[in-house]
């Protein structure tokens, strides 16, 4: 072992110089001639022996001392970042059997399920087959199909209000007529009666609806249900008489369509998966479907949607700039969920023009800074983070998101999550390379040869180099096409919790460009990434 001397000298160095200046063992060795040379030098040569030996196993104690600190700091570093309580004896829910319950016991029942709804859902659209190409010579015509169409979808019900919700955050992708004219199902739908509100309310508390007091009119509809502003009349286990509350219910008859829809959706893209030429089972369609499935059936259940409210409000506890409603379990059944009241401005009012600028990119960082928690380091997203579900309270700088309607989240478990983290943290750091591999990877059952896989992970390399100074944050949507791509045409079968996950950054990202077009998310991403690669001891060892 080499060690570099250090320009001051060490103390045990000091030590020996001085002996030798007040032993002057030189002088004494010539005086004493008749003494054996040999024997003399012999001495000299212990004393030094000595010495240096104290000299080295000081600096082995040194150094020892300094990688017990390091070790102690990894530590700490380590403990302060835990991973989530519930990947203790973590299991995902499959939903397959409770949705195709509700489909019937057989073949026969299904089918005939999935044709009735099938054919509502052909004689919705096929008005637009002949009110679209009237829209590009009148005027008129254009107004009714665009009313149509938002109407159609409405009726169409959750599953397709959903999706479309998600496709207004995407100015860059459709045009900014449909964003606009569909961005009114971000804040509102059409409800149900207030009749249908009072037999639910009936039906799921009896006489402890006393308990509450509702405005008759909503203040909002979703897809799922509709929300009324009241208070508590009598006091709850932890809430007082009169503290405001949201009161959620849900719309009648939604389950069954919501199962068939998924059963519908199902089929359609195990057809599409089956067609040789075109290599669709590559980009797990049907996989993702699942997931979709899986993450929005519990929103039919609101005491799921309870449980939802009070991880995330753990998960942020420590965060002043991110709160979420808090659940009133004594008043929450499947059907109906009692939340405390939040207020505040939606956040696509903070894109209008006239908002300053440090407030734009404040709320964009935050919200990003949010989603990439939730996906990094809690494994708990909020699956619908769209405008509508969004309000802001506080000023400048303090100001802080309010995020409502919990019900569909996404949740990986342990094992994806690590592969989760590794591929985004090596698209992130733009390694097209180790992204490439990963990719290929993760998935057994893909049909990829060789030669295949060689070009993916090559294609993979290229993407991060043309981008630039771009970010796979930043840009996840560009990057989310150009990988599908290459998995369709060179047959690697994507993992579906990075498709997810990737589209949760997506829908964020929409509308973080919306209020900060020019935000850099660098210096967000990387440490988030850094503290979940700790979390999993990724390259530790």
């Amino acid at each position: 072992m080499v060690f570099q001397l250090a320009t001051t000298p060490h103390p045990l160095t000091v030590r020996m110089a001085l002996q030798w200046q007040r032993t002057n063992i030189f002088q004494t060795w010539t005086k004493n001639s008749s003494r054996n040379a040999t024997t003399r030098y012999y001495e000299l040569l212990s004393v030094w022996k000595r010495n240096y030996a104290r000299l080295y196993a000081r600096r082995i104690l040194e150094i020892a001392a300094a990688s017990a600190a390091s070790y102690r700091l990894k530590t700490q570093m380590e403990a302060a970042i835990e991973k989530p309580s519930e990947w203790v004896d973590w299991q995902a829910k499959d939903w397959e059997e409770t949705a195709m319950a509700s489909l019937g016991k057989t073949k026969l029942s299904r089918f005939f399920m999935a044709s009735r709804r099938l054919l509502n859902l052909v004689l919705l659209s096929s008005p637009l087959l002949v009110m679209m190409p009237l829209s590009h010579v009148s005027t008129t015509a254009k107004d009714l199909t665009w009313k149509y169409a938002l109407w159609g979808i409405e009726q169409a019900g959750p599953t397709w209000i959903k999706l479309v919700q998600w496709a207004t955050t995407r100015q860059d992708l459709f045009s900014p007529e449909f964003c606009v004219y569909f961005g009114k199902l971000r804040d509102e739908t059409e409800g149900h009666a207030w009749r249908e509100t009072k037999r639910i309310l009936e039906r799921e508390f009896g006489v402890a609806q006393d308990a509450l007091e509702l405005e008759k009119t909503p203040i909002g509809s979703g897809c799922i249900a509709q929300v009324y502003r009241g208070r508590l009349k009598k006091p709850t286990t932890f809430y007082p008489a009169d503290t405001k509350v949201a009161i959620k219910v849900q719309h009648p008859g939604i389950w069954d369509k919501v199962c068939v829809d998924f059963y519908l959706l199902h089929k359609a893209t195990k057809f599409l998966e089956n067609i040789p030429r075109l290599n669709l089972q590559y980009l797990s369609m049907s996989d993702t479907i699942r997931q979709f499935r899986d993450s929005m059936l519990p929103q039919l259940d609101l005491t799921l949607e309870a449980s939802h409210l009070t991880r995330f409000n753990k998960n942020f506890a420590n965060d002043d700039q991110v709160g979420f409603p808090e659940p009133v379990n004594d008043l929450t059944t499947r059907h109906v969920l009692v939340e405390t009241f939040c207020e505040g401005i939606p956040i696509m009012e903070y894109t209008k023009d006239g908002t300053p600028k440090e407030e734009r990119e404040q709320l964009a960082l935050l919200g990003l800074k949010t989603t990439l928690k939730m996906i990094f380091l809690h494994d708990f997203v909020h699956g619908d983070l769209h405008p509508g579900n969004i309000l802001v309270t506080g000023k400048y700088p303090k100001l802080k998101m309010q995020l409502l309607d919990c019900g569909l989240v996404l949740e990986m478990g342990p094992e994806q999550h690590i592969n989760l983290v590794k591929v985004l943290g090596a698209f992130t750091r733009k390694d097209g390379q180790l992204a490439g591999e990963l990719l290929v990877d993760l998935k057994s059952e893909s049909q990829a040869g060789p030669k295949e896989m060689e070009v993916f992970i090559h294609g993979m390399v290229e993407i991060c180099k043309m981008d630039g100074d771009q970010n796979f944050i930043e840009k996840v949507g560009d990057y989310i096409a150009d990988i599908c791509y290459l998995a369709c045409t060179n047959k690697v079968k994507l993992e579906g919790a990075f498709v997810n996950a990737s589209l949760a950054v997506e829908i964020m990202e929409g509308l973080a460009s919306a209020l900060y077009p020019d935000m850099r998310v660098q210096q967000v991403a990387l440490p988030l990434i850094v503290q979940a690669e700790l979390m999993h001891r990724l390259g530790m060892h």
